[in-house]
């Protein structure tokens, strides 16, 4: 359950507890002064709550920050080197491999026109194991259920397969 939520159900209940207590008798200006004063009481201790832990994140998210460096050109001023403060560690740049770049070439007659969602080629699974193709090396992510002559069939979409890095063979 939601703290302000809490919170308003004590507010309530303490203020019904009040009015039960005494006998039953027309408020007074007096009384009814208190009861106003009590409720303001209550919501500025709420208040003080919810700004102190705001203050909290606050103080949180200022921790997480990264402090970047913006080196200064000024004409004889020496900068400090830059201070990093994060809990992350500095990501690193991976060179570029050719060989994943070229990851195997697919046959060309695999490939079919479909109609239909989102995919306009696919390459056919079974014509891919025909023509001696690991389909276990495929990534998961281009797998596909295609619907053909013989009922529905696996099938890997073209353009999946072209931004991982296969290429199709020229005829």
């Amino acid at each position: 359950m939601s703290r302000k939520f809490i919170a308003a159900v004590l507010a309530v209940s303490t203020t019904i507890a009040a009015f039960s207590a005494a006998p039953a008798r027309a408020a007074s200006e007096e009384d009814i002064a208190k009861l106003l004063a009590g409720a303001a009481t209550i919501f500025i201790i709420g208040k003080a709550i919810q700004n102190s832990r705001d203050d909290d994140d606050r103080r949180d998210k200022k921790k997480e920050e990264v402090r970047h460096f913006v080196p200064d050109h000024r004409a004889g001023h020496v900068s400090k080197p830059p201070v990093y403060t994060h809990q992350k560690p500095i990501p690193k740049v991976v060179p570029r491999d050719v060989t994943q770049r070229h990851k195997e070439v697919l046959p060309a007659n695999c490939v079919r026109r479909i109609e239909g969602g989102h995919v306009g080629r696919v390459v056919m699974g079974r014509c891919l194991k025909r023509n001696n193709f690991n389909t276990r090396s495929l990534p998961k992510a281009c797998r596909m259920t295609v619907e053909a002559r013989r009922g529905e069939v696996r099938a890997y979409a073209l353009p999946c397969l072209r931004h991982r890095g296969y290429t199709l063979a020229r005829r």
